[in-house]
């Protein structure tokens, strides 16, 4: 396995762990940093845990094949 292919299957699992952070860290650290801004609505949340699951499934495939091709 190559290092760029360990690289990838590192960056895969940051970005399931990424996408298994409760909302409600978020709003604190948020909240901490920024106490007057807006709240983030559900949804957002929503559409990053499903964007960041999307990202780390194409990189895994994609590793997958890079593998498959340097046989």
């Amino acid at each position: 396995m190559t290092t760029m292919t360990a690289f990838g299957f590192v960056l895969a699992g940051v970005c399931v762990l990424m996408a298994c952070i409760k909302a409600d860290r978020v709003r604190t650290w948020r909240s901490n940093l920024n106490p007057s801004a807006p709240d983030i609505p559900d949804s957002a949340f929503v559409v990053a845990r499903i964007t960041l699951l999307v990202m780390a499934g194409l990189v895994v495939y994609a590793n997958v094949q890079v593998m498959a091709l340097s046989d």
